[in-house]
């Protein structure tokens, strides 16, 4: 016997082989209603089994900024830590030309074991000496979802969670740059695809084309949901992580077994950002407090929707209907967009029609304060929330650990 029917059916579209591999179901919540802004309102959460995944947070690579005492070339401090490390690691001459002498360098250490990226300073320090201590330049961390039973299906349906519940705080919308896309590939084999059809995309400030939702464009199950210009001080990403140790430039990988594929959001920070979190040498990484980063970085809310069936909300139904078709292709994100130009629209309707009003000895209907607030109509995904908090909170534990550890 089937079950009851799902409130939404979001379907899952791979690219590469264009067909649905499945969908991912939502089902009707009800909310305690203890807000103002959420009276008579449910909300929709996706029909999935969270403990069916096991979650890690990890450090995917950090780079560090050295100031030597004396000029090298980049290779030559490659030569002196590529045998500590198993691999070569990438050294960007930051004060001249790639290949020129410098004393200045960014190290990026992938997959960085504390106590082994610490033997890497003190042999470059031998060698070369150092004029500062290293300065924590940027960041990338992740949290992993990987099924306890290998399925593509369900990292498909896990990477959809992410990708549609995600909230980010820095407004990404304004700047084209920054908008929600979908990408395969790297560098100039790329192909890029915005979530919002570019037709209806203006950077004049105007947002009417976010009310749109019949050109919307769903991310595809096998490309990466990128959100954040490259040169942003946050960037985050969402995948299907079935590969790893890419060399881009080298065009080489190493396909991962079906037991270590997994649904992952990448969160990276550059400089600015870092500092923010308190942290300016790379020792100010162990005092890290990496809870803080799942209010900050790893936030997911569920949207709500009203459920009254009176005729004078007729109207209201009806956006929520619009509202629940942008939810299925382009997310939370899209969602908010939306919702901020509708209340920009209504906002600009009130304004014109003011002056008329007045002179007819009307008087305007008090405004609704349903689903607005900081977190607007939306509700946090304390099941995910907390599932992230925990990853986080064991990774800091093993950050810890691990500076006072020694290689």
């Amino acid at each position: 016997m089937s079950g009851p029917r799902p409130a939404l059916q979001v379907p899952l579209i791979a690219r590469k082989v264009p067909a649905c591999i499945g969908h991912l179901k939502y089902q009707r919540v009800g909310l305690p209603n203890r807000q103002k802004r959420l009276a008579g309102r449910y909300a929709l959460q996706p029909i999935i089994d969270l403990g069916r995944f096991k979650t890690r947070a990890v450090i995917d690579w950090l780079t560090l900024a050295v100031l030597l005492e004396r000029p090298t070339q980049f290779w030559w401090i490659q030569a002196e830590i590529s045998g500590l490390l198993g691999r070569t690691p990438f050294v960007k001459n930051a004060l001249g030309k790639k290949h020129d002498a410098s004393i200045g360098f960014n190290l990026t250490f992938q997959e960085p074991e504390i106590p082994i990226v610490h033997k890497a300073i003190a042999a470059i320090e031998q060698k070369f000496g150092l004029g500062m201590p290293p300065i924590l330049r940027s960041l990338e961390i992740s949290v992993d979802f990987t099924p306890r039973v290998p399925s593509e299906l369900e990292r498909a349906r896990m990477g959809r969670v992410l990708m549609n519940h995600l909230l980010v705080e820095p407004d990404m919308i304004s700047n084209l740059r920054d908008r929600p896309r979908t990408v395969w590939g790297r560098d100039k084999n790329s192909i890029t695809r915005l979530l919002y059809d570019s037709r209806h995309v203006t950077d004049d400030g105007n947002k009417r084309f976010l009310i749109e939702t019949d050109r919307d464009r769903a991310p595809f199950t096998d490309g990466t949901l990128e959100i954040g210009a490259e040169e942003a001080d946050v960037r985050w990403r969402v995948m299907d992580k079935i590969i790893d140790r890419q060399n881009i430039r080298a065009g080489t990988f190493v396909a991962l077994d079906e037991t270590k594929k997994r649904s992952r959001i990448e969160v990276t920070l550059d400089r600015p950002e870092v500092e923010a979190l308190g942290m300016t040498f790379l020792s100010d990484l162990a005092d890290l407090n990496f809870t803080r980063l799942q209010g900050r970085y790893f936030r997911f809310f569920l949207p709500t929707f009203s459920q009254s069936t009176d005729s004078g909300y007729a109207l209201a139904l009806w956006r929520d209907r619009q509202r629940a078709v942008k939810f299925g292709k382009t997310g939370s994100l899209g969602l908010r967009a939306m919702d901020e130009a509708l209340a920009e629209q209504r906002t600009e309707i009130k304004r014109q029609a003011l002056p008329d009003l007045h002179r007819r000895g009307l008087r305007l209907p008090r405004n609704d304060r349903t689903g607005i607030g900081s977190a607007g109509s939306f509700v946090a995904y304390e099941e995910l929330n907390e599932r992230v908090l925990t990853a986080l909170r064991n990774l800091g534990r093993r950050v810890v650990a691990d500076f006072g550890s020694k290689a």
